[in-house]
C-alpha cells in the first residue's frame, strides 16, 4: 500500500524558489533546500512555514521543526499534522499519546490524520479497535525516509499490530523482517532485533500466502528451496515459485527464471529461463540481468536504460515517502 500523501506543494504561493527548495532536497542538500523555505517563511508565507517545519525535521532538528509547524497552525497553516506525528514518534505513555490526540483535533480530515488518532487512542485507552489498514499506513511512514526519520522499533510494532489482525501485505513485511535476503531489501521492513530467523519467517509467509498474496507465496517457496535442512521441501518450494509466477508475481517470475537460469529444483533450460525474466522486469535487478544477456544489442540498450531509470526511481522512492496533505 502507498501513502499518497505530500511532501511539500503550493507552487503557485511559492514560484521559482519552491522548485528549487524541492530541487535541492531531491539531491539530498537539506541545508540548501531550508535556505529557500526558510527566506520565504521569515516573509509570512504560511505554506513556507509548513514546508521548513518538514525540512528542519528532515534534517534532525527536531525543535525547529515543531516551531515552525506550529507557526503554521497559529496562522490557520497544515502543520498540525507534522505536529502530531513527531510528537507519536516521541510518545512513550498514555498521556503522550493524548497529547498526540489533542494536535490533531483541528487537523485537516485524511487518511493518515485518522490513522493516527485511532491508533493513538488505542494506545491511550489500551484498546484494540483501529483497523490493520491504519496500522500499517502509520507503520509505512516509519521505514526508511527523509522526512519521518526511520524508526523501525515502531515500524515493527505496528506492522506486527497489522499482522495480527489479519493484514495479508503486514504477514509479508513481518517475514521480510524475519528473512534477510536480496528478495527482501526493497521491503525495508529490517529490524535489528528480529535477526535472520527462518522458522518465524516461514510462518509469516505461509499466513500470507492462504490468505491471496502471491509475492509472500513467491517467497515461501524460495524459503523451502534454500532454507535450512530441516525447512527443505524443493518440489514444494517449486510449486509455490511458479504458483506466484502463473499468478502474475514479478519476484515470483524472477524466481522462476532463477530456477530454470541455475537449474535449481528443475532441469536448466535458459530459453524458459529468459521468458520468465521477461515477465519481471517490474524488479530492477531483473533489467540488469536482461541487458547482460542481449549484450549490446538494441534489444540490450533498451534493458540498461530501463535499469538505470528505476535505479534512480528505487533512489528517490527510499529517501522520502510523500507524506502529508496537498496546500
Amino acid at each position: 500500500m502507498k501513502v499518497l500523501l505530500i511532501l511539500i506543494s503550493a507552487i503557485s504561493l511559492f514560484g521559482s524558489d519552491y522548485a528549487l527548495m524541492q530541487k535541492a532536497f531531491d539531491k539530498g542538500d537539506v541545508a540548501r533546500a531550508i535556505s529557500y523555505a526558510r527566506t520565504h517563511a521569515m516573509q509570512g508565507e504560511i505554506p513556507a512555514m509548513y514546508d521548513l517545519g518538514l525540512l528542519y525535521y528532515a534534517k534532525g532538528s527536531t525543535k525547529e521543526a515543531k516551531t515552525w509547524l506550529k507557526r503554521s497552525v497559529k496562522n490557520d497553516g497544515k502543520g498540525a499534522l507534522g505536529v502530531a506525528i513527531i510528537a507519536f514518534a516521541q510518545a512513550q505513555n498514555r498521556k503522550d499519546y493524548e497529547k498526540v490526540m489533542e494536535n490533531l483535533i483541528n487537523a485537516p480530515k485524511s487518511d493518515l490524520r485518522d490513522a493516527l488518532m485511532n491508533v493513538s487512542r488505542d494506545l491511550s485507552h489500551n484498546r484494540d479497535e483501529s483497523s490493520a489498514k491504519e496500522y500499517l499506513l502509520l507503520a509505512e511512514l516509519y521505514y526508511y525516509d527523509r522526512i519521518v526519520h526511520p524508526d523501525l522499533k515502531i515500524a515493527l510494532y505496528l506492522t506486527n499490530q497489522a499482522a495480527r489482525k489479519g493484514d495479508a501485505k503486514a504477514k509479508e513485511l513481518m517475514g521480510d523482517a524475519y528473512w534477510r535476503s536480496n528478495y527482501t531489501v526493497d521491503t525495508l521492513m529490517v529490524a535489528p532485533q528480529t535477526g535472520n530467523a527462518l522458522n518465524v519467517a516461514l510462518e509469516y509467509y505461509r499466513d500470507a500466502s492462504a490468505l491471496g498474496n502471491l509475492d509472500a507465496t513467491a517467497k515461501l517457496g524460495k524459503l523451502h528451496i534454500i532454507g535450512p535442512r530441516n525447512l527443505r521441501r524443493i518440489d514444494y518450494g517449486v510449486q509455490l515459485i511458479l504458483k506466484a509466477a502463473e499468478g502474475g508475481s514479478a519476484i515470483g517470475a524472477q524466481m522462476a527464471g532463477e530456477l530454470y537460469a541455475n537449474g535449481q529444483g528443475v532441469q536448466h533450460n535458459p530459453q524458459k529461463a529468459l521468458q520468465w525474466y521477461k515477465k519481471a522486469t517490474k524488479v530492477c535487478d531483473v533489467n540488469r540481468v536482461l541487458a547482460n544477456y542481449y549484450g549490446k544489442s538494441k534489444e540490450g540498450e533498451v534493458y540498461a536504460n530501463a535499469y538505470k531509470a528505476c535505479l534512480a526511481k528505487g533512489s528517490t522512492k527510499r529517501q522520502y515517502h510523500l507524506l502529508f496533505e496537498p496546500f
